[in-house]
C-alpha cells in the first residue's frame, strides 16, 4: 500500500517531550551522541532516505535531523535490528556491523513540541498507520512528504513523535536540527561496542528475547 499524500492544511496533535526527560541513541561514536544528521553527504548529494528524512525547509535548504526513542531497548530496535524482517525465517545480526556505534542519552535543556503520530494524531492527520508508520522502506519518499508538511506548516515544532514500529511498547521520536539546535545535552555512556562488552551484553539479551541470533 502507497502512503497517500499529505491534504493541507494538516489538523496536528500536538505533544511535549518534557525538559529533562532522555532520549535514548544508538550513535556512530565518531561524532557526539547529540549530531544532528545532515541528510546530505559531502558533495550535497541527498542520503538515503528514512521514513521521516530527508527533507527540505520552506527555501529548500535540507533539514538537519536525529532519530532517538523513549528507552535503549527502543534506540537498539531502530538501529541494530532496524533491517531484520520480523517474518524471517532465520534472524541473524552480526553486531561487527555495529562496532563503532555506541550508546548516547541526549537531555533536552527545554521542553520539546511534537506532533502526535500514535493513534489519537494519525486519526486527526487522516493517514492510517499502515501507510505511515508501519509501510516498507520503499514508501520511505512518500512518508518523508508527511514531516516536510508538517515541518512547513508548523513553525514551532521540533519534531515528530510516534510508537515505534521496531518496537511497539516504546515511543520513537525524530527532531528537527534547525528547530531544536542547541537544546539538546548529550552524553556517551560507555566506549564503542567493539570495547564495550556490557553493552554487547544488552544488545544479545534483546535479541534473545526477540528470537534473533546477534554475534
Amino acid at each position: 500500500m502507497t502512503c497517500r499524500s499529505p491534504h493541507l492544511p494538516l489538523d496536528p496533535l500536538f505533544e511535549d517531550w518534557p525538559a529533562g526527560e532522555v532520549i535514548h541513541v544508538i550513535h556512530d561514536t565518531a561524532f557526539p551522541p547529540e549530531s544532528f544528521n545532515p541528510g546530505v553527504d559531502g558533495a550535497g548529494v541527498l542520503r538515503n532516505p528514512t521514513r521521516f528524512a530527508p527533507i527540505r525547509d520552506q527555501h529548500g535548504t535540507v533539514v538537519p535531523y536525529l532519530y532517538g526513542g523513549s528507552t535503549l531497548d527502543c534506540a537498539i530496535f531502530e538501529t541494530v535490528f532496524h533491517n531484520v524482517p520480523i517474518d524471517a525465517s532465520v534472524k541473524f545480526v552480526d553486531l561487527d556491523d555495529s562496532a563503532e556505534r555506541g550508546y548516547g542519552q541526549l537531555v533536552p535543556r527545554r521542553s520539546l513540541r511534537l506532533v502526535d503520530l500514535t493513534t489519537d494524531g494519525l486519526h486527526r492527520l487522516k493517514a492510517p498507520k499502515e501507510e505511515l508508520i508501519a509501510s516498507p522502506a520503499r514508501d520511505y519518499p512518500d512518508t518523508a512528504r508527511w514531516a516536510e508538511a508538517i515541518h512547513h506548516q508548523c513553525a514551532d515544532v521540533d519534531g515528530l513523535l510516534w510508537m515505534s514500529r521496531q518496537r511497539d511498547r516504546d515511543r520513537a521520536v525524530v527532531l528537527f536540527g534547525d528547530r531544536v539546535g542547541a537544546a539538546l545535552t548529550g552524553n556517551r555512556i560507555g566506549l564503542p561496542l567493539r570495547l564495550n562488552n556490557a553493552l554487547r551484553q544488552v544488545i544479545v539479551a534483546v535479541a534473545l528475547r526477540a528470537g534473533i541470533e546477534a554475534d
